[in-house]
């Protein structure tokens, strides 16, 4: 009876194993993207075949409202997520915007929840102590990207995907993605995104060198539709993934939440892996670190934002809202510096609610299966032949 009480324990583990397989997903409401270059822009500003000004205005509507996603390049970079009604339209005063007048931009319905990465400043320093932060350098080179002449190379899109890429001189070089479903960007870090998030991409390409161990930074500022109030603070939270499989090597993923985010699911964050890549030919041998700095909130939001999108739509009110920076610089200890490859890259997204959750892919879970199940069987079929000779010796000893 115990034999067969073993066979029982390994099947009941076996069935187990195929369950967690066939486990049911949950998968994200899809939105159906709709993307315009410029809306409603007068002909004396844009031309039909000019490209000196880049702001692309996405819809990702779903069955129960709209997330309007803003990649505006006319100044300092600025990606905007604002959840609204479905009925909301995103309205520009052309002059007015260019001359930075505030509410120059606005929505035809007050969005429920509005979040906004401004990509202030980038910083070339020297990593005198050689440990990939910015913090301590004396030697730094600051650029403002509001004075960079962007020149855009990409836009395509379609009800499922938009995809953008502009380029500065081709040393700065951006790319930004939307997307209508769940799934893992192309390129490497491999990125989990969902119909509710925007993904950026920033390589720095042969810029020329300042210092003699230089290295990048680049520095972040967040503006929510959230009141500053004392003691309420963007979070950075650091989580372990379930596997490298996406990124190899790379375990952690880290998150940098609103307070509405991790309070109540209902804000807006960016989320990146802690990995730079060094070559074009993205994977582990060409991999670097980042190191970020705690949110800080910003003094005096209005004049540090002026002439950006966020002052656009909220003017002096910016003093009153939530707006906090933080720097990200990448580099480890023994890489070679900048000046090794020539290229550094940051690759984070924007996005409402909270960061989706990795889950094992099918693939893992086929190969675990395998790695569980084919030990499971060999020790059920090795039972079954123990009992069976067992059983076969009793009876031949009564006869």
């Amino acid at each position: 009876m115990l034999c067969f009480g073993g066979l029982q324990v390994m099947l009941v583990v076996s069935l187990a194993g195929v369950g967690l397989c066939t486990l049911p997903q949950v998968s994200d409401i899809d939105r159906k993207l709709t993307a315009r270059l410029n809306p409603d822009c007068p002909d004396d500003i844009c031309t039909e075949d000019g490209n000196v000004l880049t702001l692309i205005h996405i819809r990702a509507d779903s069955e129960v409202d709209t997330i309007h996603y803003v990649w505006d390049f006319t100044g300092k970079p600025t990606i905007l997520v604002a959840l609204t009604g479905k009925n909301a339209s995103l309205k520009i005063n052309w002059y007015d915007f260019l001359d930075a007048k505030p509410s120059s931009v606005q929505f035809s319905e007050a969005p429920i929840y509005t979040f906004m990465t401004v990509i202030n400043r980038i910083f070339q320093f020297d990593d005198t102590d050689d440990i990939g932060a910015l913090a301590g350098s004396d030697k730094v080179f600051v650029y403002n990207p509001h004075d960079f002449k962007y020149n855009r190379t990409l836009l395509w899109f379609n009800e499922k995907d938009v995809i953008a890429a502009l380029s500065v001189d081709n040393d700065f070089l951006f790319k930004l993605n939307a997307f209508s479903t769940r799934d893992h960007g192309m390129d490497f870090p491999h990125l989990l995104h969902t119909s509710n998030s925007t993904q950026v991409d920033i390589v720095f390409n042969n810029i020329s060198a300042k210092f003699n161990r230089p290295r990048f930074a680049v520095e972040l500022l967040f503006v929510v539709s959230e009141q500053a109030v004392t003691g309420t603070d963007f979070e950075i939270t650091k989580r372990r993934s379930l596997d490298d499989e996406h990124t190899p090597g790379i375990f952690e993923i880290i998150d940098v939440l609103s307070p509405g985010a991790f309070k109540f699911s209902t804000g807006g964050y960016i989320e990146y892996r802690p990995v730079s890549y060094t070559h074009p030919e993205r994977d582990v041998s060409t991999s670097t670190e980042t190191h970020q700095t705690v949110p800080e909130a910003i003094a005096s939001a209005a004049n540090a934002l002026n002439a950006t999108l966020a002052y656009a739509i909220f003017g002096q009110k910016l003093d009153t809202l939530l707006v906090q920076g933080m720097n990200i610089s990448f580099g480890f200890s023994g890489d070679g510096f900048y000046t090794k490859s020539n290229y550094t890259t940051l690759t984070f997204q924007v996005g409402y609610g909270v960061p989706p959750l990795e889950q094992l892919s099918a693939f893992v879970l086929i190969v675990a299966g395998i790695g569980i199940g084919l030990p499971l069987a060999m020790l059920l079929f090795g039972g079954i032949y123990i009992c069976t000779k067992k059983l076969r010796n009793r009876r031949g000893i009564r006869v």
